[in-house]
């Protein structure tokens, strides 16, 4: 497992979320994709968590890069 920095992590992962953005039709975009904590969240409200570092972003962050194969330090 590759280690990484939180920033490096983040910017990874916005990557990741505006790529399968841009992959959804319009009127799927705002459609509840992923649930965190029991609380549904579309693309674009990940993508809000990620750059506003809010905790879910945080834990979304985290969660992503060890499923790409990172560990943050």
């Amino acid at each position: 497992m590759s280690q990484i920095s939180f920033s490096e992590a983040k910017d990874l992962v916005l990557a990741r979320l505006r790529q399968w953005l841009q992959e959804l039709p319009e009127a799927e975009r705002g459609r509840p994709r992923k649930i965190i904590d029991f609380k549904p969240y579309s693309v674009l409200d990940l993508i809000r968590e990620v750059e506003m570092d809010t905790e879910v972003g945080k834990k979304y962050t985290y969660d992503e890069a060890k499923r790409m194969g990172y560990a943050i330090v």
